[in-house]
């Protein structure tokens, strides 16, 4: 039930209801290894069953059945993972905490271990996001839900909104053992009362940067399904790109940026560029192919820049050798290469960008190090068909997270949707119509301002952490 509620409230506006709710049950039960990993499994399941949306996959070359089989098995082996993280953070906790004792444990003592406990998982959540092995998780799932506390990711990311949580969770559920063992839990309730105020009060503490209509951005939100791409020859692109930009020009924007995937490989203009534009498409390199984003200038009849997109999605993009020989894995252009590992983006015809594209909104390390580059604005293109609207809102959470932690406005452009302008304050100035064909100006802001985040990162984060570390280590032997 836990779990279910924890995943429910991702990425929802039912945050307030089910996620402190859900971390409750999670304390209370942390020190049972069968329910920390069934609070894990179905967190996945419920938060992740977009995944099955995968299905079908006939276009591909599968059968129903084996498509259906597919589908679900990376559904639950993603579950099965999840279930597998938590069991091990449970049994941490279990060497740490000692619930048994916790009626006799200081204050301080108490407080240390909580802490301590929240830090690994916060850590932990950070590790992942560092691997193709992570989409969403605590840190991110906050928004909608809960935008003023999501507003603290300015100073400690989406790593210490995992702690916040997980510190109200605990909070909920010491509350509950002093009620059940009739103890005094007045000053505890009014007390982290208190705190979450305050907490709030900062998160909702903004400078805002003036807005203006300098620079206005042509979106264009293709809806071309992935599933029928393969049927739109060059010429279809061709004639759609010649509208789309008569429309961007028709109002004046300096620039036409489309969603990942838009070009087909090898595509050339069969007419000169009329407005410059950033387009997703694949590009040939020496190492193979490269989901890109791809520059052209004006009278560009092919790209003159580019950026590749670096993390890749697993079996859909890339693809482990030994299962080439069996499979084009789960993407119609038979697996990409990565590129480089920078998200930096400097074209001598716009100011300098961090880039993101698709899976890596989920990485808010090297965004925030574009940004400690120079990047001034991030632009998050993406191709989200066949999916449902559950992973557009992931998307949204995700990109809103990364604007709030940089304090940087957010361009995004997807296929189906999600498309338009996230404030530096995480908010949503335009937002496109999912699934169906538009093209509208949005006037971002460039900035060159940084927040705590930027600057530091999660390495306040870990000196606490090891901060914490040792002193539990310290009364732990004191007690003794």
């Amino acid at each position: 039930m836990g779990g279910i509620f924890g995943g429910i409230a991702t990425s929802t506006h039912f945050w307030l209801l089910f996620m402190p709710l859900s971390l409750f049950i999670l304390w209370s039960r942390s020190d049972k290894k069968l329910a920390n990993f069934l609070w894990g499994f179905f967190f996945i399941l419920v938060s992740h069953s977009w995944l099955y949306e995968l299905h079908p996959l006939t276009w591909l070359g599968f059968s129903w059945i084996s498509s259906l089989i597919i589908s679900l098995s990376i559904l639950l082996g993603c579950s099965l993972i999840g279930g597998i993280l938590v069991y091990f953070w449970g049994l941490l906790g279990d060497r740490i905490l000692q619930k048994k004792n916790i009626s006799n444990m200081n204050s301080l003592t108490l407080t240390i271990k909580v802490l301590l406990l929240s830090f690994a998982w916060g850590l932990g959540e950070f590790i992942l996001s560092q691997t193709p092995l992570f989409w969403i998780g605590l840190g991110e799932g906050i928004i909608p839900g809960d935008l003023y506390l999501a507003g603290l990711a300015r100073w400690i990311g989406a790593s210490g909104l995992c702690v916040v949580q997980l510190i109200i969770g605990f909070w909920i559920y010491l509350i509950y053992e002093k009620w059940k063992r009739k103890y005094h839990f007045k000053k505890t309730f009014l007390f982290g009362l208190l705190i979450i105020f305050i907490l709030h009060f900062l998160g909702g503490l903004t400078n805002p940067i003036s807005r203006n209509n300098d620079y206005p951005v042509a979106l264009w939100q293709t809806n071309m399904p992935t599933r029928e791409k393969t049927k739109f020859k060059n010429q279809f692109i061709n004639d759609k790109l010649i509208s789309a930009q008569k429309i961007a020009l028709s109002n004046n924007a300096k620039l036409l940026i489309t969603p990942e995937g838009t070009l087909n490989n090898n595509f050339n203009l069969n007419f000169k560029s009329k407005i410059r534009m950033l387009a997703g498409g694949f590009r040939n390199s020496k190492n193979g192919l490269r989901s890109s984003l791809l520059g052209y200038q004006i009278g560009d009849k092919s790209y003159s820049s580019f950026i590749d997109k670096n993390r890749l999605v697993p079996l859909g993009e890339k693809i482990p050798a030994f299962l080439k020989f069996f499979s084009q894995g789960l993407s119609s252009v038979g697996g990409i290469q990565p590129g480089s590992n920078s998200r930096f983006f400097k074209w001598k015809y716009t100011p300098p960008v961090a880039v993101a594209i698709c899976y890596e909104i989920s990485d808010g390390f090297k965004i925030r190090n574009a940004i400690n580059n120079g990047a001034e604005l991030i632009i998050s293109a993406a191709n989200l068909d066949p999916y449902p609207i559950k992973l557009h809102n992931q998307f949204l959470s995700l990109a809103r997270v990364r604007s709030i932690e940089n304090k940087k406005d957010n361009v995004i452009v997807s296929n189906t949707g999600p498309s338009g302008l996230i404030s530096d304050e995480g908010r949503l100035i335009k937002l496109f119509d999912p699934n169906i064909e538009q093209n509208e100006i949005v006037y971002p802001n460039f900035s060159s301002k940084k927040t705590f985040y930027t600057r530091y990162g999660e390495r306040p984060l870990l000196v606490l952490f090891l901060v914490l570390v040792g002193l539990n280590l310290f009364f732990g032997k004191f007690t003794n």
